[in-house]
């Protein structure tokens, strides 16, 4: 303690007397008084970090309970607002996000009613082709020779582009957002015709130009059957999906140029809906002529209708019968 002149100042209870030349140290008075002096000043002292220490608490309380029932709030906002707007998901089924979203694996498209996304583009007799990405993806489609004899050819009901003209503009024009949708609505606008120097008949496989990454929807509804991964043109990874379409026999549709797949060989498929892949990028490997008429870089995917009765046909090796195949199946990771 240090010692305090009284005649700077003066504590109640605390005497100090004056010093005197004679003394070397000021003498305090009464025990007692001096005591009462510390204990007065270490009692505030006390009090007041009490003090501090309940205005920290209560502080803390309060803000807990604030955040928890800014919480209680949002989430039952929250839940109004999904239950009033429901999600779409990527795979065209509505219904309302969970924190374990099924995929498409697990989920059952064929319970789902039939609700295509994309429009019509080609067919084959009673088989109608369902625009294999997303209508606003689209860059063109492009008809050319596939090359062998068992692939079938395609119709369309697009008008035929002058190539000439879409050389130049790289476009034929089309607008997305005015293409009709529906269950049987078809495409509008120009289609490529692309000659090639094969053997194979003209309409027998079909560009559909779209931006490497792009989703790939399955062009019609029907069981895949097979999926295999090769090497195209001897030196690219790449892979083929097989779907048989419902509804008919003797038909394999192949899809090529995929990557990342998201589907299962078992699995069941809706047109124009189910995601199955996404487009792969090669243009950044070779030249494809779809490159001449879009402003896309020709990435794409090929779709062919084969003849799976043809005597030398062996795209089916290996494949399952769709009759018993189930949508329990063995997840295939695109790489």
């Amino acid at each position: 303690m240090r010692a305090i002149r009284s005649d700077e100042v003066s504590y109640p209870g605390l005497h100090i007397p004056e010093l005197t030349p004679a003394e070397e140290t000021p003498k305090l008075g009464s025990i007692r008084d001096t005591g009462l002096a510390v204990e007065t000043r270490l009692g505030r002292q006390q009090a007041n970090a009490a003090k501090r220490q309940r205005r920290i608490g209560t502080s803390v309380v309060m803000a807990v309970a604030v955040l928890l029932l800014a919480g209680i709030g949002w989430r039952w906002a929250s839940d109004r607002k999904a239950a009033a707007s429901p999600i779409k998901m990527d795979n065209g089924v509505i219904g309302l996000l969970s924190s374990a979203a099924a995929s498409p694996a697990s989920a059952s498209p064929a319970a789902v009613p039939f609700q295509p996304e994309t429009p019509i583009f080609a067919e084959y007799g009673k088989l109608q082709l369902h625009l294999p990405v997303p209508i606003d993806r689209l860059t063109e489609i492009g008809f050319h020779q596939a090359s062998y004899a068992y692939a079938l050819r395609m119709k369309t009901k697009l008008t035929d582009a002058k190539l000439s003209v879409v050389a130049k503009t790289h476009t034929t024009g089309r607008v997305a957002a005015k293409q009709p949708s529906g269950p049987d609505a078809w495409m509008t606008g120009q289609v490529i015709r692309m000659w090639r120097n094969r053997p194979g008949r003209p309409d027998t496989a079909a560009d559909v130009g779209a931006l490497a990454g792009t989703t790939v929807l399955a062009p019609v509804s029907g069981t895949i059957i097979k999926i295999k991964s090769y090497k195209l043109y001897g030196k690219y990874p790449d892979y083929e999906v097989h779907i048989a379409p419902e509804g008919t026999k003797g038909l394999d549709l192949v899809m090529i140029h995929l990557t990342n797949l998201n589907c299962v060989v078992g699995e069941t498929v809706l047109a124009g809906q189910t995601p199955i892949a996404k487009v792969r990028k090669l243009s950044d490997k070779f030249h494809d002529q779809l490159a001449d008429y879009t402003k896309g870089g020709g990435d794409h995917v090929h779709i062919q209708v084969n003849d799976a009765t043809y005597p030398t046909y062996k795209g089916l090796v290996g494949a399952v019968d769709p009759e018993s195949a189930s949508d329990a199946g063995v997840p295939i990771q695109g790489h």
